[in-house]
């Protein structure tokens, strides 16, 4: 059952695990298709899977779709974390463009502010300059940590050289392992749920499809792990449905206004597609434009990673969406409190849990499609998850 990405940014006694992840992360964004390619999933030898409600994929697409129990919270307590009072962490999204960006911002900033630390937030709209002087003003200010959402540690290598020279450590989240840049005291990631959410939408189209869906993938080029995210739901196809194809369709940040008009030629070149996906909400508005564009809005089904509220309530009112698979963005603020805190003192990380939910037309009906909701976490979980994360920092 896929319900929930594992991630790991410890420190040198987990390099040999960073290093295996980061490999095999290299491995699949490697074997990525090329823009535009359509291509099948597996073997035709395979039998295509069954959409029978008891079949165990959709037994599988049903979890998915469940909350949890309860949060996966780190229990090793942090014993001096009220010394952090009046320390700065930095916080640098690759763009605010993507509303998963803001919601992690509530989480971050409430966890700080419970030890008295101060948060700076500094957009690296999209652009390796932009994400480079922001991690540069980090370094100059002394920030205690910085954390770098959805940035390739290439993408501002130099700079997270340099701040990391200064004594500054560096988390990089919501991207796969850099196996030329492991692990260290002053370097760690935290995966995210990127791979686990194009796994859950690929489960619920060769379900939903009963084994025979023509789907166009609108994969970002920003960076090598969103091509390893979509190589890893090939791989989930092709077991769970080998007859169905794929079309990828390289859009990025850089080139937002392109992706209507791309995703547009790319249905009318391939007629049969009737799936469509934006990786992650960001690209959902102009990926849905596309299709109206085609003249295709009856015919195929849209979906999105990296849900949140905005793309829950269109997939509510039956508008394009058909699923939407999310990560806990609320709990993963909280997550990076946590490990800002931990890098900061010196300590290890302890394994870090960020969940994913999978939604449908079906499901969403039972989902309290607010903003408190939405910054609350309740989405996925009981929200004592805070009140849990106050009592490993001593200040419950």
């Amino acid at each position: 059952m896929i319900t929930a990405s594992t991630h790991r940014g410890r420190r040198s006694r987990g390099l040999a695990l960073t290093g295996a992840l980061a490999a095999l992360a290299l491995t699949l964004a490697a074997c990525s298709g090329d823009s535009g390619t359509a291509e099948g999933t597996g073997s035709a030898s395979t039998p295509a899977a069954s959409a029978g409600g008891d079949s165990e994929l959709a037994q599988t697409v049903a979890a998915a779709q469940q909350p949890l129990d309860a949060y996966p919270v780190p229990t090793d307590p942090i014993d001096d974390a009220s010394s952090l009072a009046g320390k700065t962490v930095y916080y640098v999204p690759i763009t605010l463009q993507a509303p998963s960006f803001s919601v992690a911002l509530e989480g971050l900033g409430a966890g700080l502010e419970a030890v008295g630390m101060k948060l700076q937030v500094c957009d690296g709209k999209g652009t390796p300059t932009d994400i480079s002087a922001c991690v540069t003003q980090a370094t100059e200010a002394g920030a205690a940590t910085i954390i770098a959402d959805a940035i390739p540690y290439g993408l501002a290598g130099n700079a997270f050289d340099a701040a990391q020279a200064a004594g500054i450590p560096v988390i990089i989240q919501n991207q796969v392992p850099d196996a030329a840049h492991p692990a260290s005291d002053t370097l760690a990631y935290i995966e995210g749920g990127g791979t686990a959410m194009q796994i859950a939408l690929a489960q619920w189209v060769a379900l939903d499809s009963d084994g025979t869906a023509n789907l166009l993938i609108n994969q970002s080029t920003d960076g090598p792990s969103p091509a390893a995210y979509v190589e890893a739901s090939k791989t989930e196809l092709a077991k769970d449905c080998p007859d169905c194809t794929v079309t990828v369709n390289e859009i990025s940040v850089s080139s937002f206004q392109l992706i209507p008009s791309s995703t547009s030629s790319q249905l009318l070149q391939n007629p049969d597609i009737d799936y469509v996906a934006a990786q992650f909400e960001q690209y959902l508005q102009p990926t849905q434009s596309g299709v109206q564009q085609s003249g295709r809005a009856d015919s195929v089904k849209g979906m999105t990673g990296a849900a949140q509220l905005g793309s829950l309530q269109a997939l509510a009112n039956d508008n394009f969406l058909y699923a939407a698979a999310a990560q806990a963005t609320a709990y993963q603020g909280w997550v990076d409190a946590d490990a800002a805190m931990r890098l900061t003192l010196g300590l290890g990380l302890p394994e870090y849990v960020i969940p994913i939910r999978l939604f449908t037309r079906e499901s969403v009906g039972d989902v309290d499609l607010t903003e408190d909701a939405q910054n609350s976490g309740e989405w996925f979980g009981p929200t004592s998850y805070t009140d849990d994360f106050l009592t490993l920092w001593g200040v419950a």
